[in-house]
């Protein structure tokens, strides 16, 4: 099995592997339904909502370099890795999909420009 930190070279194999982009690109747009599921009074709504809009049928450009930012999360990098081999086809096909949404959801408030301290302020005043 690769040892973790997986060297750059391997990762950017991963991001540009062609099985995992429609993979990404579903993922975002299941997500960006969820976001359009939530109340208003969901933190950061309005840069959630406005991310959902814009990216709702991703590009492969936006799914592209949205790629990039999951395979370095955590998760997808340890099933990457538990994979056994530098093969990209294969990492990719480690990742499962719980794992892709769960990276998506993980990431989206960065993405959509909502920080931690938007996030407690909102909670605050709702408490």
């Amino acid at each position: 099995m690769p040892a973790l930190p997986l060297p750059l070279t391997t990762l950017c194999a991963l991001a540009c592997e062609p099985s995992l982009l429609p993979r990404v690109r579903m993922a975002i747009a299941v997500v960006a339904q969820e976001v359009f599921a939530e109340p208003p009074a969901t933190p950061g709504y309005p840069l959630r909502w406005n991310l959902a809009k814009t990216v709702l049928s991703p590009t492969e450009a936006q799914a592209a370099a949205m790629t990039v930012g999951l395979v370095v999360s955590p998760s997808l990098l340890a099933a990457a890795a538990a994979a056994g081999t530098t093969d990209p086809a294969a990492m990719a096909a480690a990742i499962t999909d719980e794992q892709l949404l769960a990276a998506v959801r993980q990431g989206w408030n960065p993405v959509a420009g909502v920080s931690l301290a938007d996030t407690a302020e909102m909670m605050q005043a709702t408490t």
